[in-house]
């Protein structure tokens, strides 16, 4: 299955949220019930998800920051966050997804989704993984290792710094 755009993913998003009000709570998570909803749930989480893509590159040219409306949404997005020194890799995917949102791709494939940013560029994507019923993204399959490294990288000397300078973090 090909699904494109995030108007789309949000009308399948909608779609499994309305029956599933009543389920019992062992049931999967709604906001993850399919790799269209998580991508919607990451979008939601930070507000963009009512913004056109146009007006969310220029709020990422002109370097202004988004804000996380719903913290505990977007660190559940992800299959393999393990705490703030994965907050660079999970900003990476949302900016991935977040400037192509418009004409997102998402091909289903062995047990994987990968969502395309941009359909014409095969070599980049966001992988979800589905577990217990609910998709979510993985970092450690999403973000490029020469990238994570950097940012991870990036985090300790951060970390150094704060340290050296008395702050916690």
């Amino acid at each position: 299955m090909v699904r494109r755009g995030l108007p789309a993913l949000l009308a399948a998003a909608a779609a499994t949220l309305g029956p599933a009000a009543g389920c019992d709570e062992d049931d999967p998570d709604p906001r993850f019930a399919t790799p269209e909803a998580t991508i919607g749930t990451l979008m939601a989480a930070y507000g963009v998800d009512r913004m056109s893509q146009d007006e969310i590159q220029l709020r990422m040219r002109s370097r202004e920051r988004f804000q996380l409306r719903d913290e505990v949404s977007y660190r559940a997005c992800f299959d393999d966050y393990e705490g703030i020194h994965h907050e660079g890799l999970a900003g990476f995917v949302f900016g991935t997804i977040a400037a192509g949102k418009d004409d997102l791709e998402i091909v289903h494939a062995q047990g994987k989704a990968h969502v395309y940013p941009d359909p014409e560029r095969r070599d980049r994507s966001v992988v979800l993984v589905e577990r217990e019923g609910e998709w979510k993204i993985s970092l450690r399959d999403s973000v490029p290792s020469d990238i994570r490294r950097a940012l991870l990288e990036e985090y300790r000397r951060a970390k150094g710094r704060a340290s050296r300078a008395g702050s916690p973090e």
